[in-house]
This record gives C-alpha cells, structure tokens and sequence, in this order.
C-alpha cells in the first residue's frame, strides 16, 4: 500500500459526557470527522470547522465516545 505523508489510520479524540468537543487536529486542512458513541453506535452532530486546525462538534444531548479525524 502507498501513503502520501503519514498514517492511514484517522486521529482518536475522546470526549465524556458533554455536548460540544473542541478540538484542534493542526492538520492544516478541513479533514472528514465521525463520532462513534460508547455504546457503539454513529453519534449525529454539527461540525463545525473553526479553521484549518480546529473543528467543534455541537451534540443536542451530552454524549460520550470517540471522535475519529482523518
């Protein structure tokens, strides 16, 4: 398998129970997000990109689980 400049696998940003997550991936673009909850399944938010480096998820109810940024 070929890769430009760095891993496959996407960056892990937990959260606990809240309903916004900031968070600075310093990417230096507006990369693709998904959120899995801890109960396995796909959480439904609002993405939000601050900027290049930074992103903020907006969840109607507080949440807990995983952020993945690829």
């Amino acid at each position: 398998m070929f890769t430009f400049g760095g891993s496959m696998e996407p960056d892990q940003f937990s959260f606990s129970n809240v309903q916004t997550v900031i968070i600075t991936h310093n990417k230096g673009f507006k990369p693709f997000v998904y959120v899995i909850t801890n109960s396995g399944e796909v959480g439904f938010c609002q993405i939000t990109h601050d900027s290049d480096n930074q992103l903020t998820l907006s969840f109607q109810n507080s949440l807990s689980g995983i952020a993945f940024v690829r």
